[in-house]
């Protein structure tokens, strides 16, 4: 059966099980208002509906973005957030992590469709430019059971926002800086009562050769150039929403992207070849929204492609070039009910289709023992095609949010995923209480999650294992918010988190002793596969305090993120196992940034401070990368021109006092750096 014959299946099934549910109801308040303004509790503690109101939900201010348009999602994080990044350089490989996960229990969602890699299950926050996102919302724990298995550590949500009645409005802003790095940008956006688009259009260049300290080759560290690390991204996004009546909005938004980045090599490896990689992404999705006094319902579908193309040459051509294309195609039908039973109680239900298409190379299977051994030459094997390789995914979701009191709500959800023949069941509980009016709320959650293995994990050649299990774990989380205006200029926010989380069946590339397909076990008993061989245990604590101050003509802001996170493995693999009760390499103990704002008429200047603690980098923790912090500062006009033109001119210094560090061991990061940017708003 073809995936649009299931899908339509999927379709009228569900449609048919909400005839007797779903009532047309009239009235006159907008759509954007109904169901959202029940419960009290709910709003107040900035909660979204997709996880559980117990829960963290962190949301970067509209302020902080705007200052990071031309700058990638993985560098706001790193900046602005208690996630970890990893990074191996501005424009390379950047992921990140939560609360001592590991950077495949991350899932990425755009305006609620699950983005992450189908392939390789790891999402590359470099290649996100911060230009595209109107919101960038973070979800903490394994609450997110709502969109589907994956997010045991977090998961962090990306929202595009119409723009109702709104003149036109264009944007153009061009940036250049050190290392002949420079970026274009151009927003056009125009809203009416009854439509709204978005026209996005983005591209960078670097060629990326900056200086910095090399101290692996020589006993005497010296200064050096970066080579094969320039990169170039291409974007555009087009929304368009429609407002068919008070009650009825048709939504759509398309978003392609392609970049093309050479690959570095690590400190203390002489340069014998070049390593390229061009990438090609293209998400799209439209939907359906209908609102009744009481109900709310949804209908969305989406598609995504991903095409990776990898070469790599040798210098003086001493061997052959290498290269090989991965691409993975998704398509995805969601319908999402949700219904105010009664005035303390709104119950939700939603069920998904998901397919995915792998057609790789890197899945065939070549027999390598058909080479010249031992002086003797083998004919080649004939090169087979792709590997096609296929996933079906459905899922069903309930949550009932039920107001106790008018200070407490509970939060109580359900998850069955059916995952090509597998069955799983998550699930989360939450309570969110008010303990002085307006001022402080206390909420917790405790979860179940699951993390199917990714397609490179099961089908990879040489190495991928079908047998592998997947990653489960149970998350508990505890926060107390506070927030008390001081007069009618003074603002301070804080909130405290606490939290406790069990992973078990982490998967790990490890040696095996295992025989490759065709092989012989003496040939490739030093074979990576992944393997579950971690169980962990992570316990932490996050502060997150924010302080506003204003009056007619000054404003200023200071905000402050800390992290403390102690992820250890809990068990022994066997006796002399050195990794037991050892932190988990590449998390660091402790993370925290400070960012302070001021606008003065028409000057604004922020000066930032990021510190990242010791990260080990051995399951001993033998070896570790040195703690470090970077400043950044940035200083900017703003000229207006008749009320019709505005001019910003900014100046930007990345790493102010020339800091070195490594994110990753042996991959230098940039030292002091400057952009020089410009943005016309017609």
């Amino acid at each position: 059966m073809g995936f649009k014959s299931k899908s339509a299946i999927y379709i009228f099934s569900f449609l048919l099980s909400l005839t007797g549910l779903f009532a047309q109801r009239k009235g006159t308040e907008p759509p954007e208002r109904m169901l959202d303004t029940v419960f009290v509790i709910e709003k107040a503690i900035h909660s979204s509906k997709d996880v559980n109101a117990g829960s963290r939900v962190s949301t970067i201010s509209s302020e902080v973005l705007e200052a990071n348009r031309s700058r990638s999602l993985a560098e706001l994080l790193a900046d602005n957030s208690v996630v970890h990044i990893k990074s191996m350089g501005v424009g390379a490989l950047s992921t990140a992590s939560f609360r001592g996960s590991s950077s495949s229990q991350t899932r990425v969602n755009w305006n609620g469709i699950n983005i992450t890699p189908v392939m390789a299950g790891i999402f590359d926050f470099s290649q996100i430019p911060v230009f595209f996102a109107d919101k960038v919302s973070l979800y903490y724990g394994s609450n997110d059971v709502k969109s589907g298995t994956g997010a045991i550590g977090g998961s962090v949500n990306i929202f595009n926002t119409p723009v109702w009645n709104s003149q036109t409005e264009t944007k153009v802003s061009a940036e250049y800086g050190s290392y002949n790095s420079y970026t274009g940008r151009i927003l056009m956006q125009y809203g009416s009562e009854k439509s709204s688009f978005k026209t996005r259009l983005y591209h960078q260049h670097s060629d990326n050769d900056y200086t910095y300290i090399n101290k692996i080759l020589t006993n005497t560290p010296f200064r050096e150039k970066r080579a094969d690390a320039n990169y170039d991204m291409t974007g555009l996004m087009q929304e368009a929403h429609f407002r068919l009546s008070d009650r009825s909005i048709i939504s759509s938004a398309v978003w392609y992207q392609q970049g093309k980045r050479m690959l570095p090599q690590p400190l203390g490896v002489v340069e014998t070849s070049h390593e390229q990689q061009k990438e090609y992404n293209l998400r799209a999705y439209a939907g359906w929204n209908y609102y009744s006094d009481k109900s709310e319902f949804s209908f969305k579908i989406a598609y995504i492609s991903y095409r990776m193309k990898y070469d790599k040459w040798f210098k003086d051509n001493y061997f052959d070039p290498q290269g090989n294309t991965n691409q993975s195609k998704t398509g995805l039908i969601t319908a999402d009910y949700t219904l105010q039973i009664s005035p303390r109680l709104k119950g939700n239900t939603s069920m998904a289709y998901q397919y995915d298409m792998a057609n790789a190379e890197s899945y065939r299977f070549i027999d390598s023992t058909k080479y010249k051994i031992d002086s003797i030459q083998y004919p080649y094997p004939t090169i087979p095609p792709p590997e096609l390789r296929y996933r079906n995914v459905f899922s069903w979701q309930t949550n009932l949010r039920w107001q106790l009191t008018n200070r407490l709500l509970a939060d109580a959800r359900y998850m069955f995923e059916w995952n090509n023949k597998k069955r799983v069941s998550t699930y989360s509980v939450g309570l969110a209480t008010e303990i002085i009016p307006k001022s402080l709320y206390v909420r917790g959650s405790g979860s179940y999650n699951y993390r199917f293995p990714s397609m490179n994990e099961l089908y990879w050649r040489p190495g991928g294992n079908p047998d592998v299990l997947p990653e489960h774990g149970h998350s508990y989380d505890a926060t107390l918010s506070f927030n008390r205006n001081f007069g009618n200029r003074l603002l301070f926010e804080l909130e405290l988190a606490a939290y406790y989380m069990l992973i078990d069946d982490w998967i790990l590339w490890l040696p095996t002793d295992k025989p490759s397909e065709g092989g012989s076990s003496y040939q490739n008993q030093w074979l990576w596969t992944p393997q579950n061989k971690r169980d962990v245990r992570s316990v932490g604590g996050e502060v997150f305090s924010k302080l506003t101050y204003q009056n007619d003509q000054f404003k200023s802001c200071v905000a402050f993120n800390y992290s403390y996170t102690r992820s250890r493995t809990r068990k022994k693999q066997h006796v002399d196992d050195g990794s037991f009760m050892k932190q988990i390499p590449y998390v660091p103990k402790q993370k925290w940034n400070v960012r302070f704002s001021a606008d003065y008429e028409k000057f604004f200047f922020s000066f930032q401070v990021a510190y990242v603690g010791v990260r080990y980098i051995t399951t001993d923790q033998s070896y570790y990368t040195p703690p470090y912090t970077v400043y950044n500062t940035a200083l900017g006009y703003t000229y207006r021109w008749k009320d019709k033109i505005t001019v910003v001119p900014q100046l930007r210094i990345d790493n102010l006092f020339d800091t070195y560090y490594e994110s990753t061991q042996y991959y230098p990061m940039p030292l002091r750096n400057i952009l020089a940017s410009v943005v016309v708003e017609l």
